[in-house]
């Protein structure tokens, strides 16, 4: 009989401790959905300024905001998110300058003006020589596997360098290599890291036809039978989906659906380049 009472204890602890748990992350996902609506409204002002660039830009302004505030309790001040959209504008003139496509000279130069006003000159030059590294260096389109892996690594290195750049500057604290290194160790950030991952799959499905034209390595242009290319960039899409490996915790639980809905997106988008490569071929 004691041993019996004493199972049922033991039982009635754990499940006990199974409720709190979920109880515990139910709150998190609450306040940290909150936060993030809270974050939205602050910078739906954005979209109606000449900086940043894109909406884009602004939800990943947003995001940035939200994970600040989940670390410190507090919004990012105006000042900074000024000088984070300056940063995003400047990577995208960066890239585009790579890409050989247009770039307004005034705009990047008003950019630079800002950042080296907020005494970012050290960081931003350490960023430029390291994008010009990387697409110094970047493979050709038109191979097999192996190129579309080479390739696959050089769009997740930009995109790690680009989001340690921000983080970086967002936290005040972590040198450019520290906030790099955390977009794959932070979960927060890596699950954002991800989310711009499949936004550059849906990129690439979209811009097939400029990218392949202009010689430019995306996943799609990666393999010389775009139907290999397809495939690859389908299980890569399923590759950055999974973050069964991050620990679920409430406060994560805005970016994980705006990781599902992402990459439900992402699929949607490889799916539709793959049935107009079918219709092409006339299959």
């Amino acid at each position: 009989m004691p041993r019996v009472n004493s199972t049922l204890q033991r039982n009635r602890l754990l499940i006990h401790r199974a409720i709190s748990q979920r109880l515990h992350i139910f709150c998190a996902g609450a306040w940290s959905t909150l936060i993030a609506a809270n974050c939205l409204l602050h910078g739906l002002p954005l979209l109606f300024s000449s900086r940043p660039g894109t909406p884009l830009r602004v939800l990943c302004i947003v995001a940035f905001d939200m994970l600040y505030q989940l670390r410190n309790t507090k919004l990012l001040t105006k000042r900074k998110a000024r000088i984070v959209a300056a940063l995003l504008d400047l990577g995208a003139c960066a890239n585009a300058a790579f890409d050989n496509k247009y770039c307004c000279t005034s705009e990047y130069l008003e950019t630079r003006r800002i950042l080296q006003e907020a005494g970012m000159d050290s960081l931003i030059a350490e960023y430029l020589q390291r994008l010009k590294d990387l697409e110094h260096r970047r493979p050709l389109p038109g191979g097999d596997d192996s190129r579309f892996h080479e390739i696959r690594c050089y769009r997740e290195a930009v995109a790690r360098l680009s989001l340690g750049m921000v983080a970086a500057t967002v936290n005040g604290n972590q040198c450019l290599d520290e906030a790099i290194r955390a977009t794959a160790r932070d979960a927060d950030l890596n699950i954002l890291w991800r989310i711009v991952m499949q936004c550059q799959l849906i990129d690439d499905a979209l811009d097939y036809s400029k990218d392949l034209s202009g010689g430019l390595p995306s996943f799609l242009t990666a393999t010389a039978p775009l139907s290999q290319g397809l495939e690859l960039t389908r299980r890569s899409a399923l590759g950055y989906a999974d973050i069964r490996d991050i620990l679920r915790t409430g406060d994560l639980f805005p970016l994980r659906v705006t990781l599902l809905l992402v990459s439900l997106c992402a699929k949607l988008a490889v799916r539709l380049r793959h049935l107009r490569h079918c219709a092409a071929l006339g299959r």
